[in-house]
């Protein structure tokens, strides 16, 4: 009796045999590579500027007593834009045309004069010195009649100045002169307008992107064509086209600075905005290309995770190369046929080390 009970603690006490924990199951998607091409891309930071800038400058002194335009709003070539106060220069323009018509009145009697003694001086009937000075008073007014004559042109253009209208067509800035404003030659323009239609996108590369890109018959040569990335991460639509190339490369910044124009309907580009600049430097190439996020890097290698037909996972290394539009070239181990995890990497980094199963779906 005793001896059953002994049998029957000690097997009371025997620990129980652990159940095995059941892996995690992951879900995954696949890929299988394909060739296409690529080419090398470059961006650069460029900001825009307006085709042209015009300032509005007086060119005579007043009081302004117009303004007819709004801060920002389009402008035509010959838009009246100021109104000067120009009753002091309507004045002087009529005192001008009084004196015009007084040198007119001089010189036409001492022209008749001349008329009037060229014939009695051939007939002997009045002295040659008398016909001489009647012919340097006739010289005289005609010289007072010319300088009456730009008075009043004079006069006429300072009371022109008194409007002031856009020299183009474009955008017209902050106006820095309004009505009861005091203006002068000296004083700072009083608007500004900027066409921006085409609009100007100024950048600069550095002297190895120049020589890598094959200099003025590279990518960027004149005439050549760019994209553009707006600060908001959209493509624009519209391509821009390298206009010039500075034709020193700055000591300063080691750069070289480009010009180009791109189209700009509904102006939706403004100067003073950036963009990036992208151009393809090198010719495209066919090969084997992944999306860029099956990649993983482990300890500065380069794998992708393979699945066989039993959807079980391994490493295997590869090389990257050049990426366009989310895709990147690779080479190695890998070929059109293999299944290669595209999302859930991590989880198939686990899967292949034995931690975890995986579901695919496509």
């Amino acid at each position: 009796m005793f001896g059953v009970m002994v049998a029957v603690l000690a097997l009371s006490c025997r620990p129980e045999k652990k159940k095995e924990a059941a892996l995690p199951v992951y879900t995954v998607r696949v890929a299988h590579p394909q060739y296409g091409e690529v080419a090398q891309y470059r961006e650069w930071i460029g900001h825009l500027e307006p085709g042209v800038t015009a300032a509005v400058l007086p060119q005579v002194s007043g009081y302004v007593v117009q303004r007819l335009f709004t801060n920002g709003a389009d402008v035509k070539k010959g838009q009246v834009l100021y109104r000067l106060d120009d009753a002091l220069y309507r004045q002087a323009l009529a005192r001008a045309k009084e004196q015009q018509a007084e040198a007119l009145a001089n010189y036409e009697e001492a022209r008749q004069n001349v008329e009037y003694y060229r014939p009695l001086l051939k007939d002997g009937a009045v002295a040659k010195q008398t016909f001489t000075e009647a012919q340097r008073r006739m010289e005289a007014a005609d010289a007072a009649l010319q300088a009456a004559k730009a008075a009043v042109m004079q006069a006429q253009t300072n009371l022109d100045y008194c409007t002031l209208s856009s020299p183009m067509d474009g955008v017209a800035g902050f106006a820095r002169a309004d009505v009861g404003s005091f203006v002068s030659p000296s004083s700072e323009p009083m608007v500004s307008i900027s066409s921006f239609q085409p609009i100007r996108v100024v950048f600069s590369i550095s002297e190895q992107d120049w020589l890598n890109q094959g200099g003025s018959r590279g990518a960027l040569r004149p005439g050549a064509e760019v994209e553009l990335l707006l600060a908001n991460g959209e493509h624009y639509p519209f391509p821009a086209v390298i206009s010039g190339v500075d034709n020193t490369v700055s000591s300063s910044t080691g750069t070289l600075q480009l010009d180009a124009h791109t189209q700009n309907p509904g102006l939706l580009l403004r100067p003073g905005m950036f963009v990036n600049v992208r151009a393809r430097v090198t010719a495209p190439q066919r090969a084997l290309l992944l999306p860029s996020q099956a990649i993983t890097s482990i300890q500065g290698n380069l794998f992708v995770v393979e699945l066989d037909e039993h959807n079980r996972a391994s490493l295997v290394p590869v090389q990257c190369g050049l990426s366009q539009n989310g895709m990147v070239a690779v080479t190695g181990a890998v070929s059109e046929a293999s299944r290669v995890v595209v999302s859930g990497v991590q989880q198939a980094m686990m899967a292949a080390s034995g931690r975890a199963a995986l579901r695919v779906v496509p």
